[in-house]
């Protein structure tokens, strides 16, 4: 069965994109994963620590493409 891919993101880079008020902290949800179809973003998910989304990440036996 071949593994689900997907991106990791930060919500530092999403502020910055999106041009978002400074002090907009995602509710501490910082660390994002992006669930990928092909090249398509399919749904986002938001973790409070870098430990908990790569925890998701095994559990759901994810294959990061980016670095």
């Amino acid at each position: 069965m071949e593994k689900r891919k997907c991106e990791i993101e930060h919500w530092e880079n999403i502020k910055s994109d999106m041009k978002y008020p400074k002090e907009d902290n995602n509710e501490g949800y910082v660390y994002g994963i992006y669930l990928l179809d092909g090249d398509d973003i399919i749904e986002a998910e938001w973790f409070k620590t870098d430990e908990e989304r790569f925890q998701a990440i095994k559990k759901y036996n994810l294959e990061v493409v980016n670095p």
